[in-house]
């Protein structure tokens, strides 16, 4: 879709434009708003439950849960899967293809599935027992045209936010994906092909092989990878970060592209109209204000751990559990998780506060 191109900043325009004009041709963008499709969407799922479970799946806006995000196995509080009849439960498909890109809600999916693959691995003697059916619907507010509410789709190694503000969503982060194992064989996954996390891994990776000697000096922060992503679940992220790495800017043309595959990689999990939104404003960031860090090994099967950050978003990846082969990946985003900036404003000029 060329004509989108036009939108991108002159500085960053190689390093986005192609991953952008990908994310657009995967598939036409649709008439209607994916906030107005989530809303439909919404308050369908909602006629088809009992009184009993709406109880169980709604909370209000304001509540504390709403920001309680967590991607370990845990008690958590909406409505399971596991409590939906099968006339239910495509309604719960229906809104997640709301939301997310056709790769997005196969890699949701997926993840949801490896849990079946992790039961069989482990036998019962993991720490936390496996169900691919404990992954909880929770929906804060009332579903409304113009109206504010959000909603999470939340389990083991997932966690997906949405907040939206008058018919618009202005917020999909914290978008958190992990998967274990990173790599499935085909008999641990009865010959279905699983889509996972391996292009986030792997162009990772060839980002950081393709660098310089000298580049790598700047970019490498430590030896040794963190065990986890650095920030693991906290409710927000600090404005202001250390941009330890490597500075876009001092990049080659080639390796900025890789850069921006990657980015599109974890952008393009949503929605593409909500995508190349988001696509279009990260391009607007000076080059000297993005950074790359790495920590750890530099060849697949040894731990390691990136992040790419600038003044708004924060995306990370981790590495380093059952011999780099579980990974842990999340799109921060420092002023629009759980929709913080765009509710602010909208508080200051509706109500006031």
């Amino acid at each position: 879709m060329p004509s989108l191109c036009k939108f991108f900043s002159l500085k960053l325009r190689r390093v986005l434009t192609v991953a952008v004009c990908l994310i657009a041709a995967t598939g036409s963008l649709r008439a209607h708003s994916s906030a107005a499709e989530m809303t439909v969407a919404t308050k369908a799922l909602l006629k088809v439950l009992t009184p009993a479970q709406q109880n169980q799946a709604l909370l209000s806006f304001d509540d504390k849960e709403r920001t309680h995000w967590i991607y370990v196995p845990s008690q958590r509080q909406g409505l399971p899967l596991k409590e939906l009849s099968d006339k239910q439960r495509p309604f719960i498909q229906s809104l997640l293809k709301t939301a997310l890109s056709q790769s997005g809600y196969l890699k949701a999916e997926s993840i949801r599935e490896l849990e079946n693959i992790l039961k069989v691995i482990e036998a019962g003697q993991g720490k936390s027992p496996r169900d691919a059916e404990l992954y909880y619907l929770t929906i804060f507010g009332v579903p409304a045209d113009k109206g504010t509410w959000g909603w999470r789709w939340e389990g083991h190694h997932l966690s997906l936010n949405f907040t939206i503000i008058n018919g618009d969503i202005v917020s999909a982060t914290p978008l958190f994906m992990g998967n274990n194992p990173g790599s499935v064989t085909e008999a641990q996954s009865n010959g279905n092909q699983l889509q996972m996390l391996n292009q986030e891994d792997t162009l990772g990776l060839a980002l950081i092989q393709s660098l310089t000697p000298e580049q790598r000096t700047v970019a490498i922060i430590s030896e040794k990878a963190p065990a986890d992503i650095t920030n693991k679940n906290q409710e927000k992220l600090e404005r202001v970060s250390n941009q330890q790495g490597i500075a876009l800017s001092d990049l080659s043309p080639e390796q900025k592209y890789k850069v921006g595959r990657i980015i599109a990689e974890y952008v393009g999990r949503t929605r593409e109209e909500f995508a190349l939104g988001e696509m279009i404003a990260i391009s607007a960031t000076a080059e000297n204000k993005i950074f790359f860090a790495w920590a750890g090994g530099t060849e697949a099967g040894q731990g390691h751990y990136y992040r790419i950050e600038g003044p708004s978003f924060f995306f990370e990846l981790d590495n380093t559990q059952n011999n780099a082969n579980h990974v842990h990946t999340v799109w921060r985003d420092r002023r629009n998780d759980f929709g913080y900036d765009p509710l602010a404003e909208h508080l200051k000029k509706a109500h006031g506060k």
